[in-house]
């Protein structure tokens, strides 16, 4: 087993304080107004507390001048990840908003899916420290590393 999927069930495996059990419900419910999302055609895949996962077709319309995804695309599905991430961890009535992040574009995006993976590093009563990859599966069926990513997603109170 590669050193990557070592740290990913690593993170699954984390023991985090989950403060709503019914997590995954409320973050479905949450994800029927994610209009962005639907819109660019990035699914969540796996919903684990502290960890969210997503992918996405990749279609011409992705793609910016030189044939690579853009990078605004791959930002977007990392903020996704990384606050969604944060979000199985908050009780009912919280939510979170994106307060920083920084995308690292380590190889361009070329290829037939993109996969984003995002989790929490360190949660906290007012701010989540999350952390995320994109990996992109290229012309010749690998697995390239194209970002990684860290956000502070701030905890707010819903609108009720």
């Amino acid at each position: 087993m590669n050193c990557y999927m070592t740290k990913i069930e690593e993170i699954i495996n984390r023991n985090y304080i989950i403060s709503n059990p019914d997590f995954e419900n409320s973050m479905r419910k949450a994800l029927e107004k994610q209009f962005f999302m639907k819109l660019i055609g990035f699914e969540i895949t796996k919903i684990e507390a502290g960890y969210v996962e997503g992918e996405l077709i990749i279609e011409e319309k992705h793609m910016q001048q030189h044939g690579f995804l853009h990078g605004g695309l791959m930002a977007t599905c990392l903020d996704i990840v990384m606050g969604f991430s944060a979000f199985t961890l908050l009780p009912k009535g919280k939510g979170v908003v994106t307060a920083d992040m920084n995308v690292f574009f380590y190889n361009p995006g070329i290829g037939s899916k993109l996969i984003a993976k995002g989790w929490v590093d360190k949660p906290g009563s007012r701010l989540h420290f999350c952390e995320g990859e994109i990996l992109v599966i290229n012309p010749e069926d690998k697995q390239i590393i194209t970002n990684k990513a860290k956000a502070i997603m701030c905890v707010i109170d819903l609108p009720k």
